[in-house]
């Protein structure tokens, strides 16, 4: 019976270690023995190493690491919830771990993966966002406007122009078709420009020139450029707002808006200067 059970501990031995086990009444004998068998260790599943003990000086791998998976160069993702999308400081929902809420047609540079979550590069500072929240194409977030189509409140181009601005002008709330005035801003915004506005309202068209007067990084001139805003009244006092696309070496101009024939209907023209100065028009400058 002890014959057996020493037998058992032996093979257990040679189990664990690998090595043979060898008693000292076995000496004589070892050379009739066969070579030890060769093992391979296999790593345990995090749920089995969970259940076992750790040896002393033993560390046992956590069960929760977050494996990132890192690209090769940063990609440039937009945001497409209209609602924005949470930056986490970690790949996980938790209490007060949202950094900021990014904005709707944000773009933030991705620089890796974990799980559902994107790790994105913004203001320089690194965080987490869901992927289902962001898209590679700028156009499936930013509108793209079509000559003559007209665009009302309910028109999935005038909702995209109202998220990115945060329907800065009320129109949204009113159910209004899209207007002139976020035509022009959401134009702005697109070329990395802002407007940082004065407490005066309403800020109609045909108003700017004389609310924005004076303030820094705004410049205006009788004389056209290429991505400044058109200004003028039109009788009998109505105000218009274009974006001027180009201008040519004879000052022809080339001008989109919104609201000129029929309201929410986007609009190209082509002005001479003998045309365009007849309106009396100022081009405003946002820097």
């Amino acid at each position: 019976m002890l014959h057996i059970f020493w037998l058992v501990i032996r093979d257990l031995f040679v189990f664990v270690t690998g090595r043979l086990f060898v008693s000292v009444p076995e000496l004589a004998t070892a050379s009739a023995l066969p070579p030890p068998v060769a093992r391979v260790k296999i790593a345990a599943p995090k749920a089995f190493l969970a259940l076992v003990p750790p040896l002393v000086g033993e560390v046992v791998p956590s069960t929760d690491e977050v494996i990132t998976l890192p690209l090769h160069a940063p990609v440039v993702m937009y945001v497409c919830d209209q609602t924005g999308s949470k930056r986490y400081i970690r790949p996980q929902v938790e209490f007060d771990g949202c950094i900021e809420m990014v904005p709707y047609g944000t773009a933030v540079s991705v620089v890796g993966y974990s799980g559902r979550y994107a790790s994105v590069l913004r203001a320089g500072h690194t965080g987490w966002m869901l992927k289902d929240s962001l898209v590679p194409d700028k156009g499936s977030v930013w509108p793209h406007f079509i000559v003559d189509d007209t665009y009302p409140a309910t028109h999935d181009i005038t909702k995209k122009v109202r998220s990115l601005i945060g329907d800065a002008f009320g129109a949204g709330e009113l159910l209004l078709p899209l207007q002139a005035s976020e035509y022009i801003t959401v134009r702005l915004m697109n070329d990395h420009r802002h407007i940082i506005w004065p407490a005066v309202r309403p800020r109609v068209p045909g108003s700017w020139q004389q609310i924005l007067r004076g303030l820094r990084g705004i410049h205006s001139s009788i004389t056209p450029k290429t991505d400044t805003v058109m200004e003028w009244l039109q009788e009998p006092g109505e105000g218009r707002l274009a974006y001027v696309e180009s201008v040519t070496p004879d000052n022809t101009i080339t001008i989109t808006l919104i609201g000129l024939v029929e309201a929410g209907r986007y609009t190209t023209l082509v002005l001479t200067e003998v045309a365009w100065r007849e309106l009396r028009p100022v081009f405003i400058e946002v820097q």
